[in-house]
Protein backbone atom coordinates (compact mmCIF):
# COMPACT_ATOMS: atom_id res chain seq x y z
CA UNK A 1 0.00 0.00 0.00
CA UNK A 2 2.92 2.02 0.87
CA UNK A 3 4.46 1.65 -2.71
CA UNK A 4 1.19 2.42 -4.36
CA UNK A 5 0.79 5.91 -2.66
CA UNK A 6 4.20 6.54 -3.71
CA UNK A 7 3.47 6.04 -7.19
CA UNK A 8 -0.02 7.99 -7.71
CA UNK A 9 0.88 10.90 -7.40
CA UNK A 10 3.19 10.65 -10.35
CA UNK A 11 0.61 8.87 -12.13
CA UNK A 12 -1.91 12.30 -11.25
CA UNK A 13 0.60 14.82 -12.54
CA UNK A 14 0.59 13.02 -15.73
CA UNK A 15 -2.69 14.00 -15.95
CA UNK A 16 -2.44 17.40 -14.77
CA UNK A 17 0.33 18.53 -16.67
CA UNK A 18 -1.58 17.11 -19.85
CA UNK A 19 0.95 14.54 -21.38
CA UNK A 20 -0.66 11.63 -20.44
CA UNK A 21 -1.93 10.74 -24.15
CA UNK A 22 1.56 10.42 -25.23
CA UNK A 23 2.24 8.40 -22.47
CA UNK A 24 -0.86 5.67 -22.70
CA UNK A 25 0.73 5.51 -26.59
CA UNK A 26 3.93 4.44 -25.47
CA UNK A 27 2.72 2.05 -22.97
CA UNK A 28 0.53 0.51 -25.87
CA UNK A 29 3.47 0.37 -28.50
CA UNK A 30 5.90 -1.00 -26.01
CA UNK A 31 3.17 -3.77 -25.16
CA UNK A 32 2.20 -4.07 -29.20
CA UNK A 33 5.98 -4.54 -29.55
CA UNK A 34 6.55 -7.37 -26.62
CA UNK A 35 3.33 -8.98 -27.44
CA UNK A 36 3.28 -8.74 -31.62
CA UNK A 37 6.51 -8.52 -32.78
CA UNK A 38 7.14 -12.34 -31.90
CA UNK A 39 4.59 -13.20 -34.69
CA UNK A 40 5.32 -10.52 -37.30
CA UNK A 41 7.47 -13.22 -39.64
CA UNK A 42 4.07 -15.47 -39.47
CA UNK A 43 1.97 -12.62 -40.24
CA UNK A 44 3.74 -11.68 -43.16
CA UNK A 45 4.49 -15.12 -44.54
CA UNK A 46 0.66 -15.43 -44.48
CA UNK A 47 -0.27 -12.46 -45.92
CA UNK A 48 2.62 -13.75 -49.00
CA UNK A 49 0.96 -17.15 -48.81
CA UNK A 50 -2.70 -16.15 -49.01
CA UNK A 51 -1.75 -13.56 -52.14
CA UNK A 52 -0.14 -16.31 -53.91
CA UNK A 53 -3.07 -18.92 -53.41
CA UNK A 54 -5.29 -16.18 -54.56
CA UNK A 55 -3.26 -15.90 -58.20
CA UNK A 56 -3.30 -19.71 -58.43
CA UNK A 57 -7.55 -19.72 -57.78
CA UNK A 58 -7.76 -16.93 -60.60
CA UNK A 59 -5.57 -19.09 -62.81
CA UNK A 60 -7.60 -22.32 -62.00
CA UNK A 61 -10.78 -20.53 -62.72
CA UNK A 62 -9.23 -19.42 -66.03
CA UNK A 63 -8.05 -22.75 -67.11
CA UNK A 64 -11.24 -24.34 -65.71
CA UNK A 65 -13.32 -22.03 -68.62
CA UNK A 66 -10.85 -22.82 -70.77
CA UNK A 67 -11.08 -26.74 -70.71
CA UNK A 68 -14.91 -26.04 -70.31
CA UNK A 69 -14.62 -24.24 -73.68
CA UNK A 70 -12.94 -26.81 -74.95
CA UNK A 71 -15.09 -29.99 -73.77
CA UNK A 72 -17.86 -27.53 -75.40
CA UNK A 73 -16.45 -27.16 -79.01
CA UNK A 74 -15.53 -31.16 -78.77
CA UNK A 75 -19.44 -31.91 -78.27
CA UNK A 76 -20.42 -29.71 -81.04
CA UNK A 77 -17.71 -30.97 -83.60
CA UNK A 78 -18.76 -34.62 -82.29
CA UNK A 79 -22.79 -33.59 -83.26
CA UNK A 80 -21.59 -31.26 -86.47
CA UNK A 81 -18.79 -33.16 -88.31
CA UNK A 82 -19.09 -30.92 -91.00
CA UNK A 83 -17.84 -27.97 -89.10
CA UNK A 84 -14.37 -26.82 -89.60
CA UNK A 85 -11.42 -27.25 -86.90
CA UNK A 86 -8.98 -24.64 -86.20
CA UNK A 87 -5.11 -26.04 -86.15
CA UNK A 88 -4.81 -26.00 -82.37
CA UNK A 89 -7.79 -27.97 -82.03
CA UNK A 90 -6.65 -30.58 -84.33
CA UNK A 91 -3.53 -30.84 -82.85
CA UNK A 92 -5.39 -31.03 -79.56
CA UNK A 93 -7.41 -33.93 -80.75
CA UNK A 94 -4.31 -35.54 -82.40
CA UNK A 95 -2.67 -35.69 -79.28
CA UNK A 96 -5.20 -36.82 -76.96
CA UNK A 97 -5.66 -39.92 -79.25
CA UNK A 98 -1.73 -40.42 -79.70
CA UNK A 99 -1.77 -40.41 -75.68
CA UNK A 100 -4.98 -42.81 -75.34
CA UNK A 101 -2.85 -44.84 -77.72
CA UNK A 102 0.27 -44.53 -76.36
CA UNK A 103 -1.54 -45.49 -72.67
CA UNK A 104 -2.76 -48.86 -74.30
CA UNK A 105 0.43 -49.81 -75.83
CA UNK A 106 1.94 -48.65 -71.75
CA UNK A 107 -0.62 -51.05 -70.59
CA UNK A 108 -0.13 -53.93 -73.01
CA UNK A 109 3.54 -53.68 -72.74
CA UNK A 110 3.15 -54.04 -69.10
CA UNK A 111 1.04 -57.69 -69.58
CA UNK A 112 3.66 -58.45 -71.25
CA UNK A 113 5.98 -57.81 -69.22
CA UNK A 114 4.18 -59.23 -66.24
CA UNK A 115 3.97 -62.29 -68.67
CA UNK A 116 7.81 -62.38 -69.22
CA UNK A 117 8.64 -62.10 -65.51
CA UNK A 118 6.25 -65.14 -64.58
CA UNK A 119 7.94 -67.22 -67.42
CA UNK A 120 11.06 -66.28 -65.96
CA UNK A 121 10.37 -67.33 -62.93
CA UNK A 122 8.60 -70.74 -63.77
CA UNK A 123 12.13 -71.63 -65.52
CA UNK A 124 14.20 -70.31 -62.45
CA UNK A 125 11.54 -73.05 -60.41
CA UNK A 126 12.31 -75.72 -63.27
CA UNK A 127 15.84 -75.04 -62.85
CA UNK A 128 16.22 -75.31 -59.30
CA UNK A 129 14.11 -78.86 -59.31
CA UNK A 130 16.34 -79.58 -62.31
CA UNK A 131 19.16 -79.11 -59.97
CA UNK A 132 17.72 -81.13 -56.60
CA UNK A 133 16.61 -83.85 -59.21
CA UNK A 134 20.21 -84.37 -60.13
CA UNK A 135 21.68 -84.31 -56.73
CA UNK A 136 18.74 -86.56 -55.55
CA UNK A 137 19.96 -89.27 -58.35
CA UNK A 138 23.46 -88.47 -57.37
CA UNK A 139 22.33 -89.75 -54.07
CA UNK A 140 20.21 -92.32 -55.09
CA UNK A 141 22.76 -93.81 -57.46
CA UNK A 142 25.63 -94.28 -53.85
CA UNK A 143 23.01 -95.44 -52.13
CA UNK A 144 22.07 -98.41 -55.02
CA UNK A 145 25.48 -98.71 -55.36
CA UNK A 146 25.73 -99.25 -51.46
CA UNK A 147 22.60 -101.59 -51.56
CA UNK A 148 24.46 -103.78 -54.29
CA UNK A 149 27.15 -104.32 -52.16
CA UNK A 150 25.19 -104.51 -48.93
CA UNK A 151 22.91 -107.53 -51.14
CA UNK A 152 26.17 -109.12 -52.11
CA UNK A 153 27.46 -109.37 -48.72
CA UNK A 154 24.20 -111.08 -47.63
CA UNK A 155 24.17 -113.63 -50.42
CA UNK A 156 27.44 -114.55 -49.49
CA UNK A 157 26.37 -114.47 -45.55
CA UNK A 158 23.06 -116.48 -46.35
CA UNK A 159 24.91 -119.21 -48.53
CA UNK A 160 27.22 -119.28 -45.60
CA UNK A 161 24.40 -119.44 -42.99
CA UNK A 162 22.68 -122.31 -45.69
CA UNK A 163 25.66 -124.67 -45.16
CA UNK A 164 25.80 -123.98 -41.37
CA UNK A 165 22.41 -125.40 -41.41
CA UNK A 166 23.05 -128.02 -43.50
CA UNK A 167 25.74 -129.21 -40.85
CA UNK A 168 23.56 -127.84 -37.70
CA UNK A 169 20.53 -130.43 -39.16
CA UNK A 170 23.13 -133.34 -39.68
CA UNK A 171 24.39 -132.79 -36.31
CA UNK A 172 21.06 -132.58 -35.02
CA UNK A 173 20.23 -135.88 -36.66
CA UNK A 174 23.36 -137.68 -35.20
CA UNK A 175 22.67 -136.62 -32.10
CA UNK A 176 19.06 -137.53 -32.42
CA UNK A 177 20.69 -141.15 -33.35
CA UNK A 178 22.69 -140.74 -30.19
CA UNK A 179 20.21 -139.88 -28.00
CA UNK A 180 17.76 -142.79 -29.37
CA UNK A 181 20.63 -145.06 -29.18
CA UNK A 182 20.76 -144.15 -25.19
CA UNK A 183 17.35 -144.67 -24.77
CA UNK A 184 17.96 -148.29 -26.17
CA UNK A 185 20.93 -148.80 -23.58
CA UNK A 186 19.29 -147.54 -21.19
CA UNK A 187 16.08 -149.49 -21.62
CA UNK A 188 18.06 -152.50 -21.74
CA UNK A 189 20.00 -151.93 -18.69
CA UNK A 190 16.74 -151.82 -17.18
CA UNK A 191 15.43 -155.72 -18.76
CA UNK A 192 19.09 -157.13 -17.64
CA UNK A 193 18.28 -155.56 -14.12
CA UNK A 194 14.52 -156.87 -13.97
CA UNK A 195 15.99 -160.03 -15.23
CA UNK A 196 18.81 -160.32 -13.15
CA UNK A 197 16.51 -159.71 -10.08
CA UNK A 198 13.88 -162.07 -11.20
CA UNK A 199 17.29 -165.00 -11.65
CA UNK A 200 18.45 -163.70 -8.47
CA UNK A 201 14.95 -164.02 -6.24
CA UNK A 202 14.33 -167.79 -8.71
CA UNK A 203 17.96 -168.69 -7.39
CA UNK A 204 17.49 -167.74 -4.02
CA UNK A 205 14.00 -169.69 -4.00
CA UNK A 206 15.75 -172.77 -5.35
CA UNK A 207 18.90 -172.68 -2.43
CA UNK A 208 16.27 -172.33 0.69
CA UNK A 209 14.44 -175.28 -0.79
CA UNK A 210 17.39 -177.15 -1.13
CA UNK A 211 18.47 -176.14 2.06
CA UNK A 212 15.29 -177.26 3.83
CA UNK A 213 14.46 -180.48 1.74
CA UNK A 214 18.32 -181.33 3.18
CA UNK A 215 17.39 -180.32 6.72
CA UNK A 216 14.64 -182.66 6.68
CA UNK A 217 16.17 -185.86 4.89
CA UNK A 218 19.47 -185.05 7.74
CA UNK A 219 21.40 -186.97 5.21
CA UNK A 220 25.32 -186.14 5.66
CA UNK A 221 26.11 -185.28 2.16
CA UNK A 222 28.88 -182.61 2.75
CA UNK A 223 29.27 -182.52 -1.33
CA UNK A 224 26.24 -181.40 -1.80
CA UNK A 225 26.59 -178.77 1.03
CA UNK A 226 29.65 -177.59 -0.54
CA UNK A 227 27.80 -176.80 -3.85
CA UNK A 228 24.99 -175.31 -2.17
CA UNK A 229 27.57 -172.86 -0.33
CA UNK A 230 29.43 -172.38 -3.39
CA UNK A 231 26.21 -171.73 -5.21
CA UNK A 232 25.50 -169.09 -2.52
CA UNK A 233 28.61 -167.53 -3.34
CA UNK A 234 27.37 -167.17 -6.38
CA UNK A 235 24.34 -165.70 -6.20
CA UNK A 236 25.76 -163.29 -3.65
CA UNK A 237 28.02 -162.12 -6.80
CA UNK A 238 25.31 -161.94 -8.47
CA UNK A 239 23.32 -159.99 -6.26
CA UNK A 240 25.52 -157.32 -6.10
CA UNK A 241 26.40 -157.15 -9.42
CA UNK A 242 22.88 -156.48 -10.12
CA UNK A 243 22.32 -153.92 -7.25
CA UNK A 244 25.66 -152.23 -8.57
CA UNK A 245 24.03 -151.93 -12.12
CA UNK A 246 20.86 -150.53 -10.48
CA UNK A 247 22.27 -147.89 -9.19
CA UNK A 248 24.12 -147.19 -12.09
CA UNK A 249 20.53 -147.19 -13.81
CA UNK A 250 19.29 -144.69 -11.21
CA UNK A 251 22.31 -141.90 -11.63
CA UNK A 252 21.73 -142.24 -15.25
CA UNK A 253 18.37 -141.24 -14.95
CA UNK A 254 18.94 -138.82 -11.52
CA UNK A 255 18.83 -135.83 -14.10
CA UNK A 256 15.51 -136.51 -15.31
CA UNK A 257 13.69 -135.18 -12.03
CA UNK A 258 16.11 -133.15 -10.64
CA UNK A 259 13.74 -130.10 -11.64
CA UNK A 260 11.19 -131.69 -9.55
CA UNK A 261 10.53 -130.22 -5.75
CA UNK A 262 10.28 -133.28 -3.72
CA UNK A 263 7.81 -133.17 -0.70
CA UNK A 264 6.86 -136.04 1.78
CA UNK A 265 3.23 -136.57 1.86
CA UNK A 266 0.44 -134.17 1.36
CA UNK A 267 0.51 -130.26 2.26
CA UNK A 268 -1.13 -129.07 5.42
CA UNK A 269 -2.43 -125.92 6.13
CA UNK A 270 0.05 -124.56 9.08
CA UNK A 271 -2.03 -122.30 11.69
CA UNK A 272 0.62 -120.63 13.41
CA UNK A 273 3.46 -118.41 13.27
CA UNK A 274 6.40 -119.86 15.27
CA UNK A 275 8.73 -117.00 13.88
CA UNK A 276 9.17 -113.75 13.36
CA UNK A 277 12.38 -112.54 11.24
CA UNK A 278 13.24 -108.89 10.71
CA UNK A 279 16.69 -108.01 8.79
CA UNK A 280 15.60 -105.97 5.93
CA UNK A 281 15.82 -102.13 6.10
CA UNK A 282 12.30 -101.46 3.82
CA UNK A 283 9.54 -103.32 1.97
CA UNK A 284 9.81 -106.73 1.21
CA UNK A 285 8.47 -107.58 -2.62
CA UNK A 286 10.20 -111.18 -3.38
CA UNK A 287 10.53 -114.19 -1.76
CA UNK A 288 12.05 -117.84 -3.47
CA UNK A 289 12.48 -121.33 -1.98
CA UNK A 290 15.86 -123.43 -3.68
CA UNK A 291 14.33 -126.89 -5.02
CA UNK A 292 15.49 -129.11 -2.04
CA UNK A 293 14.19 -126.54 0.66
CA UNK A 294 16.94 -126.35 2.38
CA UNK A 295 17.57 -122.10 1.90
CA UNK A 296 15.40 -119.41 0.56
CA UNK A 297 15.88 -116.20 -0.89
CA UNK A 298 14.67 -112.38 0.25
CA UNK A 299 14.47 -108.76 -1.63
CA UNK A 300 12.53 -106.08 -1.53
CA UNK A 301 13.65 -102.13 -1.88
CA UNK A 302 16.68 -101.87 0.18
CA UNK A 303 18.54 -103.45 -3.17
CA UNK A 304 19.65 -106.26 -1.17
CA UNK A 305 18.98 -109.98 -1.66
CA UNK A 306 19.37 -111.98 1.54
CA UNK A 307 19.66 -115.54 1.77
CA UNK A 308 18.68 -117.66 4.48
CA UNK A 309 18.77 -121.54 5.64
CA UNK A 310 16.00 -123.47 6.43
CA UNK A 311 16.62 -126.50 7.10
CA UNK A 312 15.39 -126.51 10.14
CA UNK A 313 12.25 -124.39 10.39
CA UNK A 314 10.72 -122.42 12.01
CA UNK A 315 14.19 -121.85 12.96
CA UNK A 316 16.34 -119.81 10.03
CA UNK A 317 19.46 -118.69 9.69
CA UNK A 318 21.33 -115.57 7.57
CA UNK A 319 23.51 -116.80 5.05
CA UNK A 320 25.05 -114.03 3.43
CA UNK A 321 23.69 -110.65 1.83
CA UNK A 322 23.83 -110.14 -2.24
CA UNK A 323 24.63 -106.25 -3.35
CA UNK A 324 24.69 -104.36 -6.76
CA UNK A 325 21.14 -103.74 -7.41
CA UNK A 326 20.61 -99.91 -8.16
CA UNK A 327 16.84 -100.15 -7.21
CA UNK A 328 14.60 -102.05 -5.29
CA UNK A 329 14.44 -106.06 -6.26
CA UNK A 330 11.53 -107.51 -7.72
CA UNK A 331 11.89 -110.59 -8.48
CA UNK A 332 14.09 -113.74 -7.36
CA UNK A 333 14.93 -117.32 -8.81
CA UNK A 334 17.09 -119.96 -7.58
CA UNK A 335 18.28 -122.57 -9.58
CA UNK A 336 18.01 -125.96 -9.58
CA UNK A 337 21.40 -127.16 -8.09
CA UNK A 338 20.77 -124.10 -5.50
CA UNK A 339 24.26 -122.56 -6.69
CA UNK A 340 23.05 -119.10 -8.45
CA UNK A 341 20.47 -116.60 -7.73
CA UNK A 342 18.97 -114.39 -10.51
CA UNK A 343 17.14 -111.35 -9.51
CA UNK A 344 15.12 -108.70 -11.56
CA UNK A 345 15.41 -105.13 -10.26
CA UNK A 346 13.54 -101.28 -11.33
CA UNK A 347 16.73 -100.46 -12.67
CA UNK A 348 15.94 -102.30 -15.35
CA UNK A 349 18.86 -104.97 -15.31
CA UNK A 350 18.60 -108.69 -14.85
CA UNK A 351 21.59 -109.97 -12.41
CA UNK A 352 22.87 -113.19 -11.35
CA UNK A 353 24.87 -114.26 -8.04
CA UNK A 354 26.85 -117.42 -7.15
CA UNK A 355 25.95 -118.02 -3.32
CA UNK A 356 29.02 -119.25 -2.30
CA UNK A 357 30.97 -116.34 -3.41
CA UNK A 358 28.44 -113.38 -2.85
CA UNK A 359 29.60 -112.03 -6.10
CA UNK A 360 27.83 -111.02 -8.85
CA UNK A 361 28.53 -113.55 -12.07
CA UNK A 362 26.72 -111.73 -15.37
CA UNK A 363 24.46 -108.64 -15.87
CA UNK A 364 21.77 -108.57 -18.55
CA UNK A 365 21.25 -105.40 -19.84
CA UNK A 366 18.31 -104.80 -22.49
CA UNK A 367 14.68 -104.26 -20.85
CA UNK A 368 14.21 -99.92 -20.89
CA UNK A 369 11.57 -100.33 -17.83
CA UNK A 370 11.61 -101.98 -14.03
CA UNK A 371 11.90 -105.93 -14.27
CA UNK A 372 8.76 -107.92 -12.56
CA UNK A 373 9.60 -111.21 -12.83
CA UNK A 374 12.70 -113.46 -13.86
CA UNK A 375 12.70 -117.43 -13.88
CA UNK A 376 15.31 -119.36 -14.59
CA UNK A 377 14.46 -122.93 -17.36
CA UNK A 378 15.70 -125.11 -19.62
CA UNK A 379 17.99 -126.94 -16.75
CA UNK A 380 18.86 -123.52 -15.58
CA UNK A 381 20.86 -122.47 -19.17
CA UNK A 382 18.55 -120.02 -19.92
CA UNK A 383 16.50 -117.32 -17.62
CA UNK A 384 12.91 -115.63 -19.36
CA UNK A 385 12.19 -112.39 -17.93
CA UNK A 386 9.15 -109.86 -17.88
CA UNK A 387 9.23 -105.55 -17.66
CA UNK A 388 7.17 -102.96 -17.86
CA UNK A 389 8.49 -101.77 -21.23
CA UNK A 390 5.92 -104.22 -22.74
CA UNK A 391 8.84 -107.12 -23.52
CA UNK A 392 9.79 -110.58 -22.94
CA UNK A 393 13.44 -111.09 -22.90
CA UNK A 394 15.53 -115.11 -22.89
CA UNK A 395 18.26 -114.80 -22.07
CA UNK A 396 21.44 -117.37 -22.50
CA UNK A 397 23.33 -118.00 -19.06
CA UNK A 398 26.50 -119.75 -20.65
CA UNK A 399 27.16 -116.54 -23.29
CA UNK A 400 25.41 -113.43 -21.08
CA UNK A 401 23.33 -113.03 -24.51
CA UNK A 402 19.69 -112.09 -25.14
CA UNK A 403 18.71 -115.10 -27.71
CA UNK A 404 15.41 -113.77 -28.26
CA UNK A 405 12.79 -110.65 -27.11
CA UNK A 406 9.47 -110.90 -27.38
CA UNK A 407 6.52 -108.10 -27.79
CA UNK A 408 4.20 -108.49 -25.33
CA UNK A 409 1.86 -105.48 -26.10
CA UNK A 410 1.49 -105.00 -22.39
CA UNK A 411 3.46 -104.77 -19.60
CA UNK A 412 4.15 -108.10 -17.90
CA UNK A 413 3.71 -108.84 -14.07
CA UNK A 414 4.72 -112.23 -13.83
CA UNK A 415 5.60 -115.68 -15.96
CA UNK A 416 5.09 -119.20 -15.45
CA UNK A 417 7.45 -122.20 -17.47
CA UNK A 418 5.14 -124.69 -18.58
CA UNK A 419 8.04 -126.70 -20.40
CA UNK A 420 11.65 -127.29 -18.83
CA UNK A 421 12.59 -126.41 -22.22
CA UNK A 422 11.14 -122.90 -22.30
CA UNK A 423 9.43 -123.76 -25.38
CA UNK A 424 6.08 -123.02 -23.43
CA UNK A 425 5.32 -119.46 -21.12
CA UNK A 426 2.53 -118.10 -20.13
CA UNK A 427 2.56 -114.23 -18.79
CA UNK A 428 0.21 -112.30 -17.02
CA UNK A 429 -0.31 -108.34 -18.10
CA UNK A 430 -1.55 -105.35 -16.92
CA UNK A 431 -4.25 -105.79 -19.63
CA UNK A 432 -6.05 -108.35 -17.95
CA UNK A 433 -4.66 -110.95 -20.56
CA UNK A 434 -3.25 -114.24 -20.04
CA UNK A 435 -0.99 -114.94 -22.96
CA UNK A 436 0.45 -118.39 -23.84
CA UNK A 437 3.74 -118.44 -26.51
CA UNK A 438 6.20 -120.77 -27.64
CA UNK A 439 9.78 -118.87 -27.81
CA UNK A 440 10.30 -119.49 -31.19
CA UNK A 441 7.13 -117.88 -32.48
CA UNK A 442 6.89 -113.57 -32.25
CA UNK A 443 3.08 -114.23 -31.78
CA UNK A 444 1.30 -115.35 -28.86
CA UNK A 445 -0.59 -119.29 -29.48
CA UNK A 446 -3.35 -118.46 -27.15
CA UNK A 447 -5.05 -115.28 -25.11
CA UNK A 448 -7.36 -115.90 -21.99
CA UNK A 449 -8.92 -112.01 -20.91
CA UNK A 450 -9.26 -112.29 -16.65
CA UNK A 451 -11.52 -110.12 -14.78
CA UNK A 452 -8.43 -107.93 -12.96
CA UNK A 453 -4.67 -106.56 -13.90
CA UNK A 454 -2.55 -110.07 -13.34
CA UNK A 455 -0.44 -109.42 -10.62
CA UNK A 456 1.63 -113.04 -10.44
CA UNK A 457 1.13 -116.86 -11.58
CA UNK A 458 1.83 -120.07 -10.18
CA UNK A 459 2.40 -122.93 -11.30
CA UNK A 460 1.05 -126.25 -9.69
CA UNK A 461 3.34 -129.28 -9.09
CA UNK A 462 2.55 -131.63 -11.60
CA UNK A 463 1.90 -128.59 -14.27
CA UNK A 464 -1.67 -129.08 -14.69
CA UNK A 465 -3.08 -126.37 -12.91
CA UNK A 466 -2.16 -122.46 -13.19
CA UNK A 467 -2.94 -120.28 -9.91
CA UNK A 468 -3.54 -116.61 -10.93
CA UNK A 469 -4.24 -113.32 -8.96
CA UNK A 470 -6.54 -110.42 -10.08
CA UNK A 471 -5.81 -106.68 -8.66
CA UNK A 472 -8.94 -105.18 -9.79
CA UNK A 473 -11.78 -108.00 -8.67
CA UNK A 474 -9.46 -109.33 -6.04
CA UNK A 475 -9.91 -112.83 -7.30
CA UNK A 476 -7.77 -115.87 -7.65
CA UNK A 477 -8.14 -117.90 -10.92
CA UNK A 478 -8.02 -121.61 -10.59
CA UNK A 479 -6.77 -122.61 -14.65
CA UNK A 480 -6.94 -125.56 -16.18
CA UNK A 481 -4.30 -125.56 -18.28
CA UNK A 482 -5.35 -128.62 -20.90
CA UNK A 483 -8.51 -127.02 -20.73
CA UNK A 484 -6.96 -123.43 -21.08
CA UNK A 485 -10.37 -121.76 -19.08
CA UNK A 486 -11.06 -121.19 -15.66
CA UNK A 487 -12.52 -123.96 -13.33
CA UNK A 488 -13.17 -121.87 -10.49
CA UNK A 489 -12.69 -118.78 -8.58
CA UNK A 490 -11.27 -117.94 -5.32
CA UNK A 491 -12.50 -114.83 -3.45
CA UNK A 492 -13.39 -113.52 -0.04
CA UNK A 493 -14.83 -110.98 2.23
CA UNK A 494 -12.36 -108.52 2.95
CA UNK A 495 -9.33 -109.69 0.96
CA UNK A 496 -7.87 -107.01 -0.95
CA UNK A 497 -5.05 -107.91 -3.79
CA UNK A 498 -2.01 -105.08 -4.10
CA UNK A 499 -0.03 -104.11 -7.03
CA UNK A 500 2.46 -106.68 -5.81
CA UNK A 501 0.64 -109.24 -4.12
CA UNK A 502 1.78 -113.24 -5.40
CA UNK A 503 -0.11 -115.71 -4.70
CA UNK A 504 1.07 -119.48 -4.52
CA UNK A 505 0.52 -123.38 -4.54
CA UNK A 506 1.31 -125.98 -2.36
CA UNK A 507 3.43 -128.44 -3.57
CA UNK A 508 1.19 -130.89 -4.18
CA UNK A 509 -1.41 -128.98 -5.59
CA UNK A 510 -4.11 -129.39 -2.87
CA UNK A 511 -3.99 -125.78 -1.77
CA UNK A 512 -3.61 -121.72 -2.90
CA UNK A 513 -2.33 -119.66 -0.65
CA UNK A 514 -2.55 -115.73 -0.76
CA UNK A 515 -2.05 -111.80 0.91
CA UNK A 516 -4.02 -109.43 1.44
CA UNK A 517 -3.46 -105.45 2.07
CA UNK A 518 -5.10 -105.69 5.11
CA UNK A 519 -3.13 -108.07 6.84
CA UNK A 520 -4.81 -111.56 6.39
CA UNK A 521 -3.65 -114.42 4.46
CA UNK A 522 -6.38 -116.49 2.75
CA UNK A 523 -6.17 -120.20 1.83
CA UNK A 524 -8.14 -122.56 -0.33
CA UNK A 525 -8.74 -125.99 -0.70
CA UNK A 526 -8.55 -126.66 -4.28
CA UNK A 527 -10.14 -130.05 -4.20
CA UNK A 528 -13.02 -129.17 -1.76
CA UNK A 529 -13.24 -125.34 -2.96
CA UNK A 530 -13.53 -124.16 0.22
CA UNK A 531 -11.62 -121.68 2.56
CA UNK A 532 -9.57 -122.81 5.34
CA UNK A 533 -9.54 -120.34 8.20
CA UNK A 534 -5.74 -118.99 9.15
CA UNK A 535 -5.48 -116.53 12.17
CA UNK A 536 -4.59 -112.93 11.18
CA UNK A 537 -1.16 -112.18 12.44
CA UNK A 538 -0.03 -109.28 10.14
CA UNK A 539 -0.48 -106.18 11.15
CA UNK A 540 0.24 -104.56 7.49
CA UNK A 541 -0.09 -105.99 4.17
CA UNK A 542 1.32 -109.24 3.17
CA UNK A 543 2.51 -109.11 -0.74
CA UNK A 544 3.87 -112.37 -0.80
CA UNK A 545 2.40 -115.76 0.60
CA UNK A 546 5.14 -118.91 -0.64
CA UNK A 547 5.07 -123.00 0.66
CA UNK A 548 8.21 -125.24 1.40
CA UNK A 549 8.73 -126.95 -1.04
CA UNK A 550 8.02 -130.16 2.06
CA UNK A 551 4.77 -128.67 2.12
CA UNK A 552 4.53 -128.68 6.02
CA UNK A 553 4.80 -124.96 6.14
CA UNK A 554 4.90 -121.48 4.55
CA UNK A 555 6.65 -118.07 4.89
CA UNK A 556 4.68 -114.64 4.32
CA UNK A 557 6.46 -111.39 4.00
CA UNK A 558 4.92 -108.37 5.22
CA UNK A 559 5.45 -104.55 3.97
CA UNK A 560 7.15 -103.52 7.44
CA UNK A 561 10.74 -105.11 6.24
CA UNK A 562 9.48 -108.80 8.02
CA UNK A 563 8.53 -111.87 7.48
CA UNK A 564 6.57 -114.73 9.38
CA UNK A 565 7.45 -118.84 9.58
CA UNK A 566 4.17 -120.65 9.33
CA UNK A 567 3.93 -123.97 10.67
CA UNK A 568 1.66 -126.63 12.02
CA UNK A 569 -0.65 -125.43 14.73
Amino acid sequence: MGENSRQQPQTWQIVYSGQWPKYYAEKLRERNARECDKYYDVFTSFASLYNTLEQYRGKIKKLDYENLRRQEDIKSIINDPGKKLSDNDKNFLALQQENIQLIRQHENTQREMLRMAMKVKDVVGKETQIINLEGKCLRLEQENSVLKDEFTTMQLMCRKLEEENKKLKLENQNMLEKILLHKKEEVDVVNLHNETMTRLKEHKMFYELESARKEENNSPEQSTGGNASGRGGFFSRIFRKSESEGDEYESRHSSVSSRCRLYSGPAIVPGKVTNKVEQHTSEMYSLAFSYQGTMFATGGADKCIKIWRSNNLPDVESVTTLTGCNAGVMSIDIDERDQYVVAGSNDAAVRMWQISGGQIRSTFMGHDNKIYCVKFYNHSQRIVSGSHDRTLRLWDVRTNKNVRTIFARSSCHDLAVLSEQGTDIVSGHFDKRLRFWDERQDTSSFEMLLDGRITSLDLSGCGKFLACSCKDASTIKFIDLKLRQAIATFTADGMRIGEHTRCSFSPDGQYIACGSTDGSIFVWNTRTLKREEIPKMHSNAVPVVKWHPMGQSFISLEKSKKFYVWTEA
